[in-house]
Protein backbone atom coordinates (compact mmCIF):
# COMPACT_ATOMS: atom_id res chain seq x y z
CA UNK A 1 0.00 0.00 0.00
CA UNK A 2 1.22 3.56 -0.72
CA UNK A 3 2.02 5.42 1.96
CA UNK A 4 -1.57 7.65 2.96
CA UNK A 5 -3.65 5.32 0.72
CA UNK A 6 -6.15 3.45 2.52
CA UNK A 7 -6.56 -0.63 2.45
CA UNK A 8 -10.13 -1.18 1.23
CA UNK A 9 -12.50 -4.25 1.03
CA UNK A 10 -15.86 -3.91 -1.08
CA UNK A 11 -18.19 -6.75 0.07
CA UNK A 12 -20.74 -8.10 -2.60
CA UNK A 13 -22.63 -11.23 -1.27
CA UNK A 14 -24.98 -11.71 -4.23
CA UNK A 15 -25.89 -12.87 -7.89
CA UNK A 16 -23.70 -12.77 -10.96
CA UNK A 17 -25.18 -9.25 -12.03
CA UNK A 18 -24.39 -7.50 -8.24
CA UNK A 19 -20.49 -8.87 -8.74
CA UNK A 20 -20.60 -7.29 -11.85
CA UNK A 21 -22.04 -4.00 -10.73
CA UNK A 22 -19.09 -3.57 -8.70
CA UNK A 23 -16.55 -2.71 -11.60
CA UNK A 24 -17.58 0.58 -11.97
CA UNK A 25 -16.29 1.52 -8.50
CA UNK A 26 -12.99 -0.26 -8.91
CA UNK A 27 -12.30 1.85 -12.14
CA UNK A 28 -13.05 4.91 -10.01
CA UNK A 29 -10.92 3.75 -7.65
CA UNK A 30 -8.42 3.20 -9.65
CA UNK A 31 -8.31 5.82 -11.85
CA UNK A 32 -8.93 9.00 -9.30
CA UNK A 33 -7.44 7.20 -6.62
CA UNK A 34 -4.64 5.07 -7.34
CA UNK A 35 -2.67 5.16 -4.05
CA UNK A 36 -5.57 2.73 -2.30
CA UNK A 37 -5.51 -0.44 -2.25
CA UNK A 38 -8.37 -2.43 -3.25
CA UNK A 39 -9.56 -6.11 -2.33
CA UNK A 40 -13.00 -7.47 -2.90
CA UNK A 41 -15.31 -9.82 -2.02
CA UNK A 42 -17.98 -11.87 -3.37
CA UNK A 43 -20.17 -15.08 -3.76
CA UNK A 44 -18.06 -18.19 -4.61
CA UNK A 45 -18.24 -19.19 -8.13
CA UNK A 46 -18.16 -15.50 -9.74
CA UNK A 47 -14.90 -13.75 -8.31
CA UNK A 48 -13.45 -15.29 -11.53
CA UNK A 49 -14.93 -12.54 -13.19
CA UNK A 50 -12.89 -9.75 -11.10
CA UNK A 51 -9.91 -11.91 -10.66
CA UNK A 52 -7.60 -10.41 -13.75
CA UNK A 53 -8.56 -6.66 -13.03
CA UNK A 54 -5.77 -4.61 -12.44
CA UNK A 55 -7.42 -2.37 -9.90
CA UNK A 56 -8.55 -5.56 -7.91
CA UNK A 57 -5.41 -6.70 -5.36
CA UNK A 58 -7.69 -9.74 -4.38
CA UNK A 59 -10.74 -11.32 -4.83
CA UNK A 60 -12.32 -13.09 -1.66
CA UNK A 61 -14.35 -15.80 -2.76
CA UNK A 62 -17.03 -16.29 0.58
CA UNK A 63 -18.54 -20.02 0.13
CA UNK A 64 -21.86 -19.72 1.32
CA UNK A 65 -22.51 -23.30 0.87
CA UNK A 66 -19.99 -23.80 3.75
CA UNK A 67 -21.58 -21.10 5.51
CA UNK A 68 -24.65 -22.55 5.59
CA UNK A 69 -24.46 -26.25 5.94
CA UNK A 70 -24.48 -26.96 9.43
CA UNK A 71 -24.37 -25.13 12.87
CA UNK A 72 -20.63 -26.44 13.34
CA UNK A 73 -19.49 -25.70 9.59
CA UNK A 74 -20.75 -22.40 9.50
CA UNK A 75 -19.08 -21.71 12.93
CA UNK A 76 -16.01 -22.92 11.80
CA UNK A 77 -15.84 -21.48 8.64
CA UNK A 78 -16.53 -18.25 9.61
CA UNK A 79 -14.05 -18.80 12.28
CA UNK A 80 -11.63 -18.96 9.80
CA UNK A 81 -12.66 -16.48 7.50
CA UNK A 82 -12.76 -13.58 9.88
CA UNK A 83 -9.22 -14.38 11.11
CA UNK A 84 -7.83 -14.10 7.86
CA UNK A 85 -9.45 -10.92 7.47
CA UNK A 86 -8.33 -9.58 10.37
CA UNK A 87 -4.56 -10.13 9.30
CA UNK A 88 -5.46 -7.87 6.48
CA UNK A 89 -5.95 -5.02 8.31
CA UNK A 90 -8.81 -2.85 7.02
CA UNK A 91 -8.94 0.27 7.13
CA UNK A 92 -12.39 0.91 5.32
CA UNK A 93 -14.86 -1.90 4.54
CA UNK A 94 -17.55 -0.91 2.25
CA UNK A 95 -20.94 -3.32 1.97
CA UNK A 96 -23.16 -3.13 -0.91
CA UNK A 97 -25.07 -6.26 0.01
CA UNK A 98 -28.00 -5.04 2.51
CA UNK A 99 -27.58 -8.04 4.86
CA UNK A 100 -26.52 -9.33 8.23
CA UNK A 101 -23.47 -11.39 7.20
CA UNK A 102 -21.74 -8.76 5.60
CA UNK A 103 -22.34 -6.62 7.86
CA UNK A 104 -21.13 -8.96 10.55
CA UNK A 105 -18.39 -9.66 8.69
CA UNK A 106 -17.28 -6.00 8.20
CA UNK A 107 -17.63 -5.23 11.70
CA UNK A 108 -15.10 -8.18 12.45
CA UNK A 109 -12.37 -6.89 10.47
CA UNK A 110 -11.63 -4.92 12.75
CA UNK A 111 -11.72 -1.88 10.18
CA UNK A 112 -12.56 1.37 11.59
CA UNK A 113 -14.56 2.54 8.84
CA UNK A 114 -17.25 0.62 7.75
CA UNK A 115 -19.41 2.12 5.01
CA UNK A 116 -22.91 1.05 4.28
CA UNK A 117 -26.53 2.38 2.74
CA UNK A 118 -28.79 4.46 5.52
CA UNK A 119 -31.63 1.95 4.11
CA UNK A 120 -30.09 -1.23 5.62
CA UNK A 121 -32.10 -2.71 8.62
CA UNK A 122 -30.82 -2.07 12.33
CA UNK A 123 -28.65 -5.03 12.76
CA UNK A 124 -26.46 -3.48 10.04
CA UNK A 125 -27.01 -0.02 11.62
CA UNK A 126 -25.42 -1.12 15.05
CA UNK A 127 -22.86 -2.83 13.27
CA UNK A 128 -21.33 0.19 10.34
CA UNK A 129 -19.92 3.52 11.02
CA UNK A 130 -21.18 5.34 7.92
CA UNK A 131 -24.39 5.95 6.06
CA UNK A 132 -24.52 6.26 2.78
CA UNK A 133 -28.54 8.43 2.14
CA UNK A 134 -29.56 7.56 -0.95
CA UNK A 135 -32.36 5.70 -2.16
CA UNK A 136 -31.80 2.91 -3.85
CA UNK A 137 -34.99 2.36 -5.39
CA UNK A 138 -34.49 5.90 -7.23
CA UNK A 139 -31.25 5.17 -8.96
CA UNK A 140 -29.01 2.69 -11.00
CA UNK A 141 -27.57 -0.20 -8.69
CA UNK A 142 -24.14 1.24 -9.81
CA UNK A 143 -25.15 4.93 -9.31
CA UNK A 144 -25.86 4.11 -5.45
CA UNK A 145 -22.84 1.71 -5.17
CA UNK A 146 -20.40 4.86 -6.90
CA UNK A 147 -22.06 7.31 -3.95
CA UNK A 148 -20.24 5.27 -1.41
CA UNK A 149 -16.65 6.68 -2.98
CA UNK A 150 -17.67 10.02 -1.52
CA UNK A 151 -16.26 9.77 2.09
CA UNK A 152 -12.85 8.83 -0.35
CA UNK A 153 -13.12 12.45 -1.60
CA UNK A 154 -14.40 11.24 -5.19
CA UNK A 155 -17.17 12.70 -6.61
CA UNK A 156 -16.73 13.25 -10.19
CA UNK A 157 -17.85 9.29 -11.12
CA UNK A 158 -17.47 7.60 -14.06
CA UNK A 159 -19.94 4.92 -15.00
CA UNK A 160 -18.10 2.94 -17.34
CA UNK A 161 -17.62 -0.80 -16.59
CA UNK A 162 -14.55 -3.14 -17.87
CA UNK A 163 -13.91 -6.76 -17.73
CA UNK A 164 -10.46 -8.13 -18.05
CA UNK A 165 -9.73 -11.30 -19.47
CA UNK A 166 -6.56 -13.44 -19.78
CA UNK A 167 -5.85 -13.88 -23.66
CA UNK A 168 -5.42 -17.49 -22.93
CA UNK A 169 -9.59 -17.56 -22.11
CA UNK A 170 -9.57 -15.57 -25.35
CA UNK A 171 -7.62 -17.92 -27.30
CA UNK A 172 -9.69 -20.54 -26.03
CA UNK A 173 -12.57 -19.09 -26.65
CA UNK A 174 -11.81 -18.49 -30.90
CA UNK A 175 -10.88 -22.45 -30.63
CA UNK A 176 -14.27 -23.39 -29.76
CA UNK A 177 -15.80 -21.51 -31.99
CA UNK A 178 -14.01 -22.60 -35.14
CA UNK A 179 -14.68 -26.02 -34.02
CA UNK A 180 -18.17 -25.50 -34.15
CA UNK A 181 -18.05 -24.14 -37.65
CA UNK A 182 -18.20 -20.64 -36.77
CA UNK A 183 -16.00 -18.40 -38.70
CA UNK A 184 -14.62 -15.26 -36.80
CA UNK A 185 -16.26 -12.37 -38.98
CA UNK A 186 -19.48 -13.79 -38.98
CA UNK A 187 -22.52 -12.18 -36.99
CA UNK A 188 -22.64 -14.02 -33.68
CA UNK A 189 -25.84 -13.59 -31.70
CA UNK A 190 -26.10 -15.52 -28.76
CA UNK A 191 -29.47 -15.76 -26.65
CA UNK A 192 -29.97 -16.87 -23.08
CA UNK A 193 -33.54 -17.83 -22.13
CA UNK A 194 -33.35 -18.68 -18.76
CA UNK A 195 -33.56 -16.63 -15.69
CA UNK A 196 -32.70 -17.17 -11.89
CA UNK A 197 -36.48 -16.68 -10.85
CA UNK A 198 -38.97 -18.59 -13.24
CA UNK A 199 -40.76 -15.28 -13.26
CA UNK A 200 -38.50 -13.72 -15.19
CA UNK A 201 -38.38 -16.08 -17.94
CA UNK A 202 -39.66 -15.37 -21.49
CA UNK A 203 -41.22 -18.01 -23.11
CA UNK A 204 -38.46 -20.21 -24.96
CA UNK A 205 -40.13 -20.68 -27.83
CA UNK A 206 -40.15 -16.82 -28.89
CA UNK A 207 -36.51 -16.51 -28.75
CA UNK A 208 -36.88 -19.76 -30.78
CA UNK A 209 -38.52 -17.57 -33.35
CA UNK A 210 -35.85 -14.59 -32.80
CA UNK A 211 -33.42 -16.81 -33.32
CA UNK A 212 -35.11 -18.47 -36.81
CA UNK A 213 -35.07 -14.48 -37.84
CA UNK A 214 -31.33 -13.79 -37.34
CA UNK A 215 -30.26 -16.92 -39.17
CA UNK A 216 -32.66 -16.52 -42.04
CA UNK A 217 -32.50 -13.06 -42.79
CA UNK A 218 -28.82 -12.55 -41.42
CA UNK A 219 -27.35 -15.96 -41.93
CA UNK A 220 -26.55 -15.09 -38.10
CA UNK A 221 -24.66 -17.68 -35.95
CA UNK A 222 -26.65 -18.44 -32.89
CA UNK A 223 -25.63 -19.74 -29.73
CA UNK A 224 -27.18 -20.77 -27.21
CA UNK A 225 -26.00 -20.47 -23.55
CA UNK A 226 -27.59 -21.22 -19.90
CA UNK A 227 -26.51 -22.17 -16.46
CA UNK A 228 -26.92 -24.90 -14.37
CA UNK A 229 -31.06 -24.97 -14.51
CA UNK A 230 -31.50 -23.70 -17.51
CA UNK A 231 -31.24 -27.00 -20.06
CA UNK A 232 -35.42 -27.19 -20.63
CA UNK A 233 -35.29 -23.56 -21.69
CA UNK A 234 -32.71 -23.88 -24.36
CA UNK A 235 -33.87 -27.56 -25.43
CA UNK A 236 -37.13 -25.77 -26.12
CA UNK A 237 -35.76 -22.46 -27.90
CA UNK A 238 -33.41 -24.57 -29.75
CA UNK A 239 -36.64 -26.45 -30.81
CA UNK A 240 -38.57 -23.51 -31.59
CA UNK A 241 -36.03 -22.40 -33.79
CA UNK A 242 -36.73 -25.72 -35.88
CA UNK A 243 -32.61 -26.22 -36.62
CA UNK A 244 -29.69 -27.21 -34.17
CA UNK A 245 -28.18 -23.71 -32.83
CA UNK A 246 -24.57 -23.29 -34.26
CA UNK A 247 -23.28 -23.49 -30.68
CA UNK A 248 -24.91 -24.71 -27.55
CA UNK A 249 -23.63 -24.73 -23.92
CA UNK A 250 -25.34 -24.60 -20.05
CA UNK A 251 -21.50 -25.79 -19.29
CA UNK A 252 -19.47 -23.04 -19.89
CA UNK A 253 -17.56 -21.69 -16.77
CA UNK A 254 -18.41 -17.31 -16.10
CA UNK A 255 -15.22 -16.56 -17.64
CA UNK A 256 -15.58 -18.58 -20.46
CA UNK A 257 -19.10 -17.08 -21.32
CA UNK A 258 -17.45 -13.43 -20.86
CA UNK A 259 -14.91 -14.60 -23.44
CA UNK A 260 -17.81 -15.98 -25.69
CA UNK A 261 -19.70 -12.68 -25.32
CA UNK A 262 -17.08 -10.51 -25.92
CA UNK A 263 -16.37 -12.13 -29.34
CA UNK A 264 -20.21 -11.97 -29.82
CA UNK A 265 -22.03 -9.03 -32.10
CA UNK A 266 -25.45 -9.32 -29.90
CA UNK A 267 -26.87 -10.26 -26.65
CA UNK A 268 -30.24 -11.34 -26.16
CA UNK A 269 -32.13 -12.36 -22.95
CA UNK A 270 -33.93 -12.12 -19.46
CA UNK A 271 -32.80 -9.68 -17.12
CA UNK A 272 -29.85 -11.79 -15.44
CA UNK A 273 -26.66 -12.30 -14.80
CA UNK A 274 -25.34 -13.27 -18.67
CA UNK A 275 -26.97 -9.67 -19.72
CA UNK A 276 -24.26 -7.95 -17.15
CA UNK A 277 -21.42 -9.89 -18.48
CA UNK A 278 -22.07 -8.97 -21.59
CA UNK A 279 -22.51 -5.04 -21.05
CA UNK A 280 -18.97 -5.52 -19.28
CA UNK A 281 -17.51 -6.65 -22.36
CA UNK A 282 -18.88 -4.36 -24.39
CA UNK A 283 -21.49 -6.17 -26.11
CA UNK A 284 -24.36 -5.17 -27.21
CA UNK A 285 -27.98 -6.02 -25.33
CA UNK A 286 -31.57 -6.60 -25.44
CA UNK A 287 -32.53 -7.55 -22.39
CA UNK A 288 -36.20 -8.15 -21.28
CA UNK A 289 -37.42 -6.81 -18.13
CA UNK A 290 -40.66 -7.63 -16.14
CA UNK A 291 -41.00 -7.94 -12.28
CA UNK A 292 -37.91 -6.05 -11.86
CA UNK A 293 -37.03 -2.17 -12.81
CA UNK A 294 -34.87 -1.30 -15.70
CA UNK A 295 -34.12 2.03 -14.19
CA UNK A 296 -32.29 -0.21 -11.59
CA UNK A 297 -31.15 -3.01 -12.87
CA UNK A 298 -30.30 -2.59 -16.60
CA UNK A 299 -27.09 -3.48 -18.28
CA UNK A 300 -25.10 -0.49 -17.90
CA UNK A 301 -24.36 -0.38 -21.40
CA UNK A 302 -24.13 2.66 -23.83
CA UNK A 303 -25.41 -0.13 -26.49
CA UNK A 304 -27.80 -1.75 -24.81
CA UNK A 305 -31.33 -1.71 -25.24
CA UNK A 306 -34.53 -2.67 -22.99
CA UNK A 307 -38.18 -4.28 -23.25
CA UNK A 308 -40.41 -3.25 -20.17
CA UNK A 309 -44.17 -3.33 -20.08
CA UNK A 310 -43.88 -1.55 -16.53
CA UNK A 311 -46.78 -3.16 -14.94
CA UNK A 312 -49.00 -2.01 -12.09
CA UNK A 313 -47.40 -5.21 -9.55
CA UNK A 314 -43.56 -4.55 -10.91
CA UNK A 315 -41.01 -5.10 -7.82
CA UNK A 316 -42.86 -8.07 -6.48
CA UNK A 317 -41.28 -10.72 -5.14
CA UNK A 318 -41.25 -12.83 -8.12
CA UNK A 319 -42.59 -15.96 -5.81
CA UNK A 320 -45.89 -16.04 -7.21
CA UNK A 321 -48.03 -14.02 -9.95
CA UNK A 322 -51.19 -12.12 -9.76
CA UNK A 323 -51.91 -11.53 -13.54
CA UNK A 324 -51.26 -15.37 -14.70
CA UNK A 325 -53.45 -14.97 -17.50
CA UNK A 326 -51.44 -11.57 -18.81
CA UNK A 327 -48.10 -11.83 -16.88
CA UNK A 328 -45.44 -9.28 -17.39
CA UNK A 329 -43.13 -11.37 -19.58
CA UNK A 330 -46.11 -12.66 -21.73
CA UNK A 331 -47.04 -9.20 -22.45
CA UNK A 332 -43.71 -8.98 -24.29
CA UNK A 333 -44.81 -9.87 -27.77
CA UNK A 334 -41.54 -11.07 -30.33
CA UNK A 335 -42.35 -7.81 -32.65
CA UNK A 336 -41.25 -5.71 -29.71
CA UNK A 337 -37.86 -7.54 -29.36
CA UNK A 338 -37.33 -8.40 -33.04
CA UNK A 339 -37.77 -4.18 -33.45
CA UNK A 340 -34.46 -3.74 -30.44
CA UNK A 341 -32.42 -6.35 -32.35
CA UNK A 342 -32.93 -5.05 -35.71
CA UNK A 343 -32.12 -1.40 -34.70
CA UNK A 344 -28.91 -2.81 -32.72
CA UNK A 345 -27.61 -5.20 -35.89
CA UNK A 346 -28.50 -1.68 -38.12
CA UNK A 347 -26.27 0.52 -35.90
CA UNK A 348 -23.26 -1.75 -36.09
CA UNK A 349 -24.18 -1.97 -39.70
CA UNK A 350 -25.17 -5.27 -39.96
CA UNK A 351 -27.19 -5.15 -42.45
CA UNK A 352 -30.42 -8.62 -43.97
CA UNK A 353 -29.05 -10.76 -46.94
CA UNK A 354 -30.95 -10.08 -50.11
Amino acid sequence: MVAGGKKLLLIKLAYIGDTVSLLPVVENLMEKAPYHTVDVMVNGGSEELLAHHPGIRKVWGYDRRRAKRTVFSSLAYHASIISRLRVERYDMVIDYTYGDRSSFLSFMTGARQRITYQSTNTFSRILMTHFIPLDPLKYHIVDCHLESLKPLGIHDFDRKMTMHLPHAVLSETDQRLHNSGIAPGRTKVVIHPGARKRLREWRPERFGEIGRRLKELYQAAIILIGGPGDEVSVENAERAMGFKADFKSTELSLIDLAALLKRSHLFIGNDSGPGHIAAAVHCPTVTLFGSTYPHIWRPLNPEGEVVFKNVPCCGCRQETCIRPEANCMDLIEVEDVWEKVAKLLKQHEVEPFP
